[in-house]
């Protein structure tokens, strides 16, 4: 059976539509009287005629606008219900019991999983937003710089051979981070602003090794996570004070609305080699937001163009012919607590099966990146995320969030709820 946010979903893409076969069919209705005999000779007009439900023409309009009204009036109470939706204190407890401890504070604010948790979701989860309703609030071109207590310690690390040989192949690159997010609270336009800053590889490295790796003794590293945690899930702060590559976390579903998974390379040292991939990462690059004297209007759509493209190799047609490129949403803003990052949820459609893609992608992927892809039903969702943590090894640590925020944003709450409730 449907549930009423998967109804209201459906509903919601038609509402265009209706609206614009009524209007086509009404035009046509007033240019076919006015080309009338009666209305050229006078001996009607054409609100006489519009107006005449003994015309079958004319009763099946009025039959339209009468489906349109109640079409819309369901849409908004399917809405009103829908918007007012949320977790049951029953699937609350089982995600904190499939959540590690560091992502556990502030639980009911939003949504996690294993080792990751949304910092912001869309409004409606189910419809997800416009990529255009993203947009980039401001750019600090200023590279970023580590306070006086830090330097020293970062001096240090730059000068290790570690870092040494990362620059020595040239893979110290330009990153850019999120140093701020916001949302508005207009419900009819919602939208989501980011602020970037200008970083370097060598500064992500230095806190993602130093406080996050094993060259730290356990302490220290757990008092650097605590006071992480209490600045973004505690205190409320829309800030991220260091250095981190912003992401995109690319869901890819298939033409029956399964998922696609890529099975991440061995040679993919850096990035939990073997592991399996929802669907692809991919970190952001200055032409994704920045054209030559402004931002991009839609920066979102132009990251996923050159993501998709760029891991699977191909090209900008193929992109459009493989993909539903208006099924664009963003679902939510998410932190990556195996490390410090931030990352963008989206999902898009392919236009094909898995099998079909595999075919016209087998020959173009990188296999230093991509090792398989292959097809997960949306029905096994459920199972994979409450085997966590026994299959923590199985798949990237931000595929398991990644999972549930797209299987909400087929299924809606209740349902979601009732199915992983079902499986404790």
């Amino acid at each position: 059976m449907m549930s009423v946010e998967v109804l209201y979903k459906r509903m919601y893409g038609y509402r265009v539509k209706i609206a614009e076969y009524i209007a086509v069919y009404l035009i046509s209705l007033v240019m076919n009287y006015l080309s009338d005999q009666d209305v050229l000779n006078g001996s009607h007009t054409v609100w006489q005629k519009m107006t005449d439900l003994n015309n079958s023409a004319v009763f099946v309009l009025v039959l339209l606008i009468g489906f349109a009204f109640l079409f819309y009036v369901l849409l908004a109470i399917f809405g009103y219900y829908t918007r007012k939706r949320n977790l049951s204190a029953e699937f609350t407890e089982i995600m904190k019991a499939h959540t590690e401890e560091i992502a556990q504070p502030a639980i009911t604010g939003g949504l996690s999983w294993g080792l990751n948790r949304t910092l912001w979701m869309a409004p409606t989860m189910v419809l997800g937003l416009p990529s255009k309703s993203v947009m980039m609030a401001n750019y600090d071109d200023t590279p970023y710089d580590f306070a006086p207590d830090l330097r020293e310690d970062f001096d240090a690390f730059v000068a290790s051979g570690y870092m040494k040989q990362i620059q020595k192949v040239g893979n110290d690159l330009p990153r850019y981070m999120l140093t701020r997010y916001g949302s508005n609270f207009d419900k009819e336009n919602p939208l989501l602003t980011i602020q970037l800053k200008k970083t370097f590889w060598r500064h992500c490295q230095f806190v993602w090794r130093r406080y996050y790796g094993e060259e730290n003794e356990l302490e220290k590293r757990e008092l650097w996570r605590n006071q992480i945690v209490s600045e973004h899930l505690e205190s409320g702060l829309r800030v991220a004070r260091y250095p981190n590559s912003f992401c995109l976390h690319l869901v890819i579903e298939t033409e029956n609305g399964n998922v696609l998974i890529t099975e991440i390379s061995k040679e993919k040292v850096n990035d939990y080699p073997t592991t399996k991939a929802v669907s692809l990462g991919e970190q952001i690059e200055l032409s994704d937001f920045v054209e030559p004297k402004d931002f991009q209007q839609d920066f979102v759509k132009e990251w996923t163009r050159r993501a998709v493209c760029e891991e699977f190799g191909i090209t900008g047609a193929q992109y459009e012919e493989e993909f539903e490129v208006n099924s664009l949403r963003v679902l939510s803003l998410d932190m990556e607590m195996d490390i410090y990052n931030f990352a963008l949820v989206c999902t898009i459609k392919m236009r094909h099966s898995c099998e079909q893609f595999t075919k016209i992608v087998n020959t173009t992927i990188e296999q230093k990146e991509i090792s398989n892809i292959i097809e997960l039903p949306l029905s096994e969702v459920p199972s994979i995320l409450m085997e966590y943590p026994k299959n923590k090894d199985e798949y990237h640590p931000s595929s398991y969030l990644r999972l549930l925020v797209f299987y909400l944003y087929k299924n809606g709450y209740r349902r979601t709820c009732e199915r992983i409730c079902r499986m404790k």
